[in-house]
């Protein structure tokens, strides 16, 4: 259990960059993870005039079981349940609020919902809970430093994929914790399509089935971002248990990287490649190097090659079309620096060996056409 609860790969990945790429943005955040006693006291009185406080004897039950799920999760604080007034958005929140934890239900939710059913969603949002209270509330801050960066009229496309993928992680892991603490994946997945879809009756073995065939298509290692938001996180569900678990979340949430499709994370794993095809190129002449030399950002003069991991033999075979036309590019714009001729025909076949010959023949067509 303990293992299932650390925090995903993906959100530890995203804090480390943020924190050192942006720290004064990050403290500035951090300095709202924990209200003072008079923002919590609004925001309770808040929640009591706008939802029906679900306590009493009526629903002594749910109360009790989401107590018990909260100490399965090792979260010592008073839980207290409501269900919001007049919305016919159908959902469940969780906010901690100082030494309490409050969930909101909304529209027609707990009705819909069998008893088993009502504990994987008081899981699954306390999973939320549990998260966001791990190391002095670091991923809370990750959460609403991203979104709140995507809300800006001028965020850029990176940080609308990079909210998207923190957002499908986190309800995955959610699910997951929800599935851990009861051990019936077919509560689990009838809470999530009910939620979706507003149905007293549903099937959750066929639509399993539904998310096995996605797990099992040759197209989720290529369309990872077009699959529709449930269809992913059933999928990450049917894939428990696998030994390919990981790279399924992996590759159903993220998809390859992308130059149309790139999150902050994706960005530096692309500029990284990008140094790795110029080392390439440095590696087959002297000439290059020192042209190489004019961009020292980039870092990848003759003195640092070694230091540079050596592309592989036909690794960039797989890649997705617009980054293997990037490395096309780059080695096109490397061969084209010298006046050699032959020089042109080792950057060539430095690209037959890397997987891209197509694309470089492609762009060095186009490129001496033009001049």
């Amino acid at each position: 259990m303990e293992e299932r609860l650390a925090a995903p790969a993906y959100h530890r990945e995203l804090r480390a960059h943020l924190e050192s790429t942006e720290p004064e943005l990050w403290r500035w955040f951090s300095e709202s993870a924990h209200p003072t006693q008079e923002q919590i006291d609004q925001a309770e009185l808040s929640l009591l005039k706008t939802c029906y406080r679900l306590d009493g004897d009526v629903h002594s039950a749910l109360a009790g079981i989401a107590q018990v799920v909260a100490g399965k999760l090792g979260l010592d604080r008073e839980i207290v349940l409501y269900q919001e007034l007049n919305s016919d958005v159908r959902n469940a929140r969780v906010l901690r609020l100082g030494d309490r934890i409050h969930i909101v239900f909304a529209g027609d939710l707990l009705d819909l919902l069998s008893v088993a059913e009502q504990e994987a969603v008081l899981a699954h949002e306390l999973a939320h809970a549990h998260l966001h209270e791990r190391d002095d509330r670091a991923f809370w801050v990750l959460d609403h430093m991203v979104h709140r960066m995507d809300e800006e009229a001028n965020a850029a496309d990176a940080i609308g994929e990079t909210a998207r993928r923190l957002r499908l992680h986190t309800e995955v892991y959610a699910d997951a914790i929800s599935l851990e603490i009861l051990g019936d994946q077919r509560a689990v997945v009838s809470a999530m399509v009910k939620v979706s879809t507003g149905l007293r009756n549903v099937d959750p073995d066929a639509y399993l089935r539904q998310a096995r065939q996605i797990v099992e298509s040759e197209q989720v290692a290529s369309a990872g971002w077009t699959h529709p938001e449930l269809h992913v996180r059933i999928a990450c569900l049917a894939a428990r248990s696998t030994e390919a678990e990981d790279e399924i979340v992996r590759q159903l949430i993220d998809g390859p990287d992308d130059l149309d499709h790139l999150d902050l994370l994706a960005q530096l794993r692309l500029q990284q490649l990008t140094r790795r095809v110029l080392a390439s190129g440095a590696r087959v002449s002297a000439e290059t190097a020192q042209y190489l030399r004019n961009v020292p950002e980039l870092d990848v003069s003759t003195a640092n090659l070694d230091t540079i991991e050596r592309l592989a033999d036909d690794e960039l075979t797989a890649a997705t079309p617009s980054v293997r036309h990037l490395s096309g590019a780059l080695l096109v714009d490397l061969a084209l620096s010298g006046d050699d001729l032959e020089g042109v025909r080792q950057f060539e076949e430095e690209a037959k060996r890397l997987g891209v010959a197509e694309e470089f023949t492609k762009i060095l067509t186009k490129a001496t056409a033009r001049s």
